[in-house]
């Protein structure tokens, strides 16, 4: 069943154990098998499972294509990951667009286009406005702004494919947006060796619509641009805003310095709420015709790259949620997002972080303290020995002594 034997340790008392076992699993359809080798955990075990068997159900898998061949993300090219989940229920393919050549696009169902650097030949074009045009579903990941890593500066990128996402109503403007609280903590070298800092463009953004995005909480975009639509376009599409920065959120229109401790972190900037992903549909014209398009337009390419995807699984979530839902393949978008998702806490200063950090580790001793202080100075105050009784109701040995009244001490004197 192709799945492999497995030794392990099993430790007792006394004694140690080397077995062989079998931890895969193996599906069988009629004459389809599907083979899990081994089974390293049960994070997203569920939906291993359950994308298998509706692959060996299926009569013909749909496909989803990558254009390649003008700096664009692929499965080839920092997508592996991505790729290979989408493997397990759609034919993944790329296509390499040629010179003077337009691609074939009439058996794709899904058309990716992941944040191109170079010139887009007209054809090309052409070719891809004729298949959304047609019905296609595309998602195009725009990089507005190209990032220079080793020195962390930023460069209007000339060739993002920005200007034909207009042409279905959305602009994706020239901009990177920051968020001083939320946002990922990063490594950095300097000269006494690496520090772990907040890196504010790398900002946290909110899942709004989860029917289309999956059911998590946040993703993460490194590096991103915010959105808007076209006022005039919205009488033909639908808009659905998938993703939405946090209140705590800001642009920086000149972007020049990407270094942690950047000046524009230091400015009292306007604290805005940005779109950062949506999701259209809508007809190409006024003619009546029943083709619907769909399309999907995000402001960063980088969020669905390997080394981020291995450090945000809700990323993956996002991305194949979306796909499922420009090929209209919803059965398997409930069974993918149950993820565990991260619930971060945002701090809107060092101090207001100081204070959450050192209430819960000094702060809950001292109340227990000061608890049982005042429980104590309670009792010495009323007189209560640890058995709960009265001490001046009791006398040397124990005995109670009563008051006597005054015509017993009458009686006395006579």
């Amino acid at each position: 069943a192709r799945v492999p034997p497995v030794q392990f340790n099993i430790q007792s008392q006394g004694e140690l154990q080397i077995r062989t076992g079998y931890l895969g699993i193996a599906l069988t359809y009629i004459d389809k098998r599907e083979v899990i080798p081994f089974i390293r955990s049960m994070d997203g075990f569920e939906y291993r499972l359950a994308s298998l068997a509706n692959k060996m159900v299926q009569q013909q898998k749909k496909t989803v294509a990558f254009l390649a061949g003008h700096g664009e993300m692929t499965p080839s090219a920092g997508y592996s990951s991505f790729a290979g989940l989408l493997g397990d229920a759609y034919n993944v393919i790329e296509i390499e667009a040629i010179e003077d050549v337009a691609p074939d696009l009439s058996n794709v169902d899904v058309l990716i286009i992941a944040g191109p650097n170079q010139r887009i030949p007209n054809q090309v074009v052409d070719e891809v406005r004729r298949y959304i045009n047609a019905g296609g579903k595309a998602m195009v990941l725009i990089d507005s702004v190209q990032i220079d890593q080793t020195n962390m500066i930023a460069q209007p990128n000339a060739n993002s494919f920005a200007n034909f996402v207009e042409e279905f109503g959305v602009i994706v403007e020239d901009d990177l947006v920051y968020d001083l609280q939320a946002n990922e903590t990063l490594s950095f070298g300097t000269q006494v060796g690496s520090v772990f800092l907040p890196y504010p463009f790398w900002i946290r953004v909110k899942v709004i619509d989860t029917e289309v995005a999956g059911n998590v909480r946040s993703a993460l975009l490194p590096w991103a641009s915010s959105l808007g639509i076209i006022e005039e376009a919205r009488s033909r599409i639908e808009a659905v805003t998938l993703l939405e920065t946090y209140e705590s959120a800001a642009i920086d229109f000149t972007y020049g310095d990407l270094s942690p401790n950047a000046p524009v972190f230091r400015q009292d900037g306007n604290l805005v709420q940005s779109l950062m992903a949506v999701a259209i549909s809508g007809r190409a014209d006024d003619s009546g015709s029943d083709s619907i398009f769909r399309l999907v337009v995000v402001g960063n390419s980088a969020w669905l790259v390997d080394s981020i995807v291995a450090r945000v699984d809700e990323n993956l979530v996002v991305g194949l949620n979306v796909v499922d839902w420009l090929a209209q393949e919803d059965r398997l978008a409930a069974v993918r997002s149950k993820v565990v998702t991260e619930r971060r806490l945002r701090f809107s200063s060092d101090a207001h972080e100081n204070i959450s950090r050192w209430g819960n580790v000094a702060g809950v001793p001292l109340l227990l303290v000061l608890l049982g202080l005042v429980r104590s100075v309670r009792r010495r105050r009323f007189g209560f020995t640890p058995y709960g009784q009265a001490k001046a109701s009791r006398g040397r040995f124990g005995f109670s002594r009563k008051g006597r009244s005054r015509r017993d001490a009458g009686g006395e004197d006579g």
